[in-house]
């Protein structure tokens, strides 16, 4: 292995007691807008990586493994999606993958203009001109704010959002009283998927808190997870289900619907895919 001096490092707290450094090849944005500090860097193992409030959010090279984990088994496990709103649009991936499927009408929702404009500007590779398309509508609103004004009803939420730190902007929409106001919102059918943070052992007690206070408003919720290389660790998403639903089908119903739902290339998620990440280990599956 070739050795290499960097003179600039980026360092990611993943716990008290733990840093993750990358060396930066290039820093292409470093702003700190009225809502957030955004970060775009460029690491060599990694590519381009857009990093908020200091923590890690997303790497070109593996961030299909997140979205495609994020969107693709709501929009499957539900049988007929029509209308879809995402809260936290950031670098326009999770549209991305909304655009494969035909007929949907998409809502975005995001609190932050600048950022948008940064993903619009630097992370082509993420959204491929998503947040341009005609099927996609574009709010700039606090999605709390938003729930609770809009007359819409959804077949789909996705909740796409940073950590639920006390002290930031996302952290009233993992309680259970945004829950509540989603669920309210959500069609009969209707399904809500959120980023359920860290699974990693010993570190999974953010993973639990999204879970108790979804599973006070959903009675049906459904931890799944995958590793994301760029974080370093397993990630968790959780589903919330308005009705009753199976998620376990088998790896050929889950094939069978990707093949006539979705249009183009799907790097990480099938049906064998989907039925590893429903499957969790017994600490996971005694503490959800």
């Amino acid at each position: 292995m070739e050795e290499r001096d960097f003179s600039q490092w980026y360092i990611d707290r993943n716990a008290p007691d733990q840093l993750h450094c990358f060396a930066v090849k290039k820093v292409l944005v470093d702003y700190r807008s009225p809502i957030q500090r955004i970060q775009i860097i460029e690491i060599e193992s990694l590519g381009k990586c857009l990093i908020i409030d200091g923590k890690m959010q997303s790497a070109e090279k593996d961030e299909f493994i997140y979205h495609e984990a994020l969107v693709h088994p709501p929009l499957l496990l539900h049988p007929h999606p029509r209308k879809v709103l995402v809260l936290g649009v950031g670098e326009g991936a999770t549209i991305r993958e909304l655009l494969k499927y035909d007929h949907l009408k998409i809502t975005g929702v995001d609190i932050d203009a600048e950022m948008i404009d940064f993903s619009r500007k630097y992370l082509h590779e993420w959204h491929h001109g998503a947040l341009n398309h005609p099927h996609f509508q574009l709010v700039l609103q606090d999605g709390w704010d938003f729930i609770q004004q809009t007359e819409e009803m959804y077949d789909v939420i996705i909740m796409d959002l940073p950590e639920p730190y006390p002290d930031t902007p996302a952290f009233r929409l993992y309680t259970p009283e945004f829950y509540r106001l989603a669920y309210e919102h959500l069609t009969p059918e209707g399904i809500l998927v959120t980023q359920g943070e860290t699974t990693r052992p010993g570190q999974e007690e953010n993973h639990f808190l999204i879970k108790r206070n979804l599973s006070q408003v959903f009675s049906h919720n459904y931890s799944y997870q995958t590793y994301i290389p760029s974080f370093d660790s397993s990630w968790g998403f959780i589903l919330g289900v308005k009705n009753h639903l199976n998620p376990l089908l088998p790896s050929e119903e889950i094939d069978r619907r990707i093949s006539e739902r979705i249009r183009g290339p799907l790097r990480f998620y099938d049906g064998q895919t989907h039925q590893s990440r429903l499957d969790l280990p017994k600490h996971l599956r005694q503490e959800t």
